[in-house]
Order: structure tokens, then sequence, then C-alpha cells
């Protein structure tokens, strides 16, 4: 008996295999696997079987419908903070036109309200995309980055147009200005200033992309570089469509780069901060 176990141990402690036992082992494997098939048949089935990417594409209702329940959870992802907070800068750009009217001319004060306004809605993208959380929400899910990024600055944008709106509207109806030269002296610049801020809030932090931002509005309102004025709300909007096409397409195309890039923006900033 001694002998026995004595040669059962060589054998499995040996660098040589022994085929006898190897194949025990085979059989015993066999035994227990039962009906299953070798697993070189069950690669031969994946590799022969269709593919989820080989299907049918999706129609545009469908796509629609997931881009309308992504943009209602967003809600739950952005902070709660952004609302108060624009509604609060958006308020207070009113009241600061108002202080401006008394003793100035139309142009400060359109100045003023729009550089306001546009602060407003970089405040709100740079708390919104600044969130560490939310970055590895969007990082975590199917879809992509991007697509969870173009979502969320719809649905930031739509909210910061709308209050626009409201708030000029109170400024047209009060006599502090006309409503559609008002509305033109902060649309035309919106998606520049909140792509750039989105951008470096991504990248970097909230406080990094809203002080950007901030400086990119006074070049864009008060003119310290020597821009000529790309958008003066003084002026008809006849004089002044070649500065404001020049902004919206800009804007479009750092938009479209933040919508890009977010991916790679937002995993250099976690690496960066895990370093």
């Amino acid at each position: 008996m001694t002998d026995h176990l004595d040669e059962t141990i060589d054998r499995l402690t040996d660098e040589t295999p022994d085929g006898h036992l190897l194949a025990a082992l085979d059989a015993v494997e066999r035994s227990h696997s039962g009906d299953a098939p070798p697993a070189a048949a069950v690669m031969a089935r994946i590799r022969a079987s269709r593919s989820p990417l080989d299907g049918p594409a999706w129609s545009w209702a469908r796509s629609l419908r997931l881009f309308m329940l992504l943009l209602g959870r967003q809600s739950r992802v952005v902070p709660w903070q952004v609302v108060p907070a624009t509604l609060a800068l958006m308020a207070f750009a009113g009241l600061g036109a108002r202080f401006f009217a008394v003793g100035w001319g139309a142009t400060v004060v359109s100045h003023a309200f729009c550089s306001m306004v546009l602060a407003g809605v970089l405040l709100s993208v740079t708390m919104a995309f600044g969130d560490s959380r939310a970055d590895m929400i969007s990082s975590a899910t199917p879809l992509g980055t991007g697509a969870v990024t173009l979502v969320r600055l719809v649905f930031i944008l739509a909210c910061d147009v709308v209050f626009g709106l409201m708030v000029t509207a109170v400024m047209g109806a009060q006599g502090y200005g006309t409503f559609g030269v008002l509305l033109v002296g902060w649309l035309s610049p919106l998606l520049l200033v909140a792509g750039v801020g989105a951008m470096l809030a991504i990248r970097f932090s909230t406080g990094v992309g809203f002080g950007v931002g901030l400086l990119l509005i006074i070049a864009i309102r008060l003119d310290p570089f020597g821009f000529a004025g790309l958008v003066d709300a003084s002026r008809s909007g006849a004089a002044q469509s070649p500065e404001q096409l020049v902004l919206a397409v800009a804007g479009l195309v750092v938009c479209a780069a933040t919508v890009a890039f977010a991916g790679r923006l937002s995993g250099a900033r976690m690496a960066a901060t895990t370093v």
C-alpha cells in the first residue's frame, strides 16, 4: 500500500506528464460533463451564429424615443443646483440692465444684459459637466460618452434658452430694448460659450471652464482685444448678420468637438486625478 502511494505521488509531482494519468483525468472530466459538446464545437457554433451587431438599423422613431428618454433622465443626473443658480443669474441680468439704464445709453444696457445672460448659460453648463460622478455614469453607459454628452448639452441649453427668453421678454416689455435685438445679442454666441465651457469643465473642472468662459464673453461682448464688436445689440440685424453667422458656425464646431472628444477628455481628467 505504501509503495502504491509513493508511486502515485511520484507521478503527480514528476515534471514529465504521465499519459495514463492524463487520460484518467480526461475520462473523469468527460464523465462529469455529460452531453456537453467540446470547446471546439462551441467556438465554431459561436462563429457561425449571427452577431447582434449585424441586425437591422434602428428607425428614426426608435432613436428619437431613446433620445427623449435620455433627455428626461438628465434631470436625475444633472446637479439640482443648476436650475436655481441659472435662474438667479438670469434675474440678476435683468436687474443689472436696469442699473445700467440709469445714465447710460442703450448700447451699454444691451451689452450688460447679454453678457450676464451668457454668464448664466456658462454657469449652468460648467456646473452640469464639471461633476465627476456624472462623468463616471456617462462613461459606463453602453451608448458611449459622446451620446450622453450630447443629450445633456441639449437638456441644459434648452433650459437656458427658455430662461433667457423669459428674461428678454420682460426686458423688452419694460422698454429696456427691442426684444429681437436683445435676443440676437446673447443667442448668437450661445453655442460658442457653452461649447468652450463644457469642454474645459469635462477636462478640468467647473472653475476652469467658468473662468475661461468669462474671458471669452468679455472678448465677444466688451471687445477689449479689437474684435470689432462681433455682436452689437444696438445695431440692426442686417448690419451684423455676418458676425452672427461666424459665431454660430464657430459654436457648432466647438460643440461638435466637445461631443466627439468627450470620452477622451473625461478619461484624461480621471487619469490625472488618480495619479
